[in-house]
């Protein structure tokens, strides 16, 4: 009996330790995360791209490119929200609504290129007083890093310093 006790305790402690192991999703995420790094993004974990200004409970990931030294003056009119899907203002771009404040017009040009570069699932994009941001859900390879970099990179050269 005393066998089974100590066969059932040791069963319970590998399958505990087990549990901390990190599924393969959570690795992949390690991975892109890493990647973004290098890229010069920082991931964020916050609030869904339309409830973020009311800070409710983190459900997205925002990949952040940080404002450099020769953009660095903010004021409101960088902070904007463009989201994929209907809710907000009508935006020139199909499928894409301003949600609250939009960007200014001499952004939007630059705005329509990263769109372009950007991969299909970038759900929403911004700009605010940290730097420019996508909401990505994470589901795709590195390569949509590369992307999603080199379309907030796209839109940080065309804001206005001034």
């Amino acid at each position: 009996m005393s066998y089974l006790v100590i066969a059932v305790a040791v069963l319970v402690m590998i399958s505990v330790l087990t549990s901390f192991r990190p599924s393969t999703r959570q690795k992949q995420q390690v991975i892109l995360r890493r990647y973004a790094n290098e890229r010069g993004l920082h991931v964020e974990i916050v609030a869904d791209a339309v409830t973020d200004q009311k800070g409710s409970s983190p459900t997205a990931v925002r990949y952040l490119l940080p404002w450099t030294a020769k953009n660095i003056r903010h004021d409101d009119q960088r902070h904007w929200l463009l989201v994929r899907g209907q809710r907000g203002k009508l935006s020139p771009w199909k499928g894409w609504c301003w949600f609250q404040q939009e960007a200014p017009k001499e952004c939007h040009r630059s705005i329509s290129r990263a769109l372009d570069k950007m991969p299909s699932s970038v759900n929403a994009i911004c700009s605010n007083s940290f730097g420019l941001g996508a909401y990505w859900p994470e589901k795709g390879k590195v390569e949509e890093i590369d992307k999603i970099a080199d379309g907030l990179r796209i839109i940080s050269r065309n804001i206005k310093t001034d």
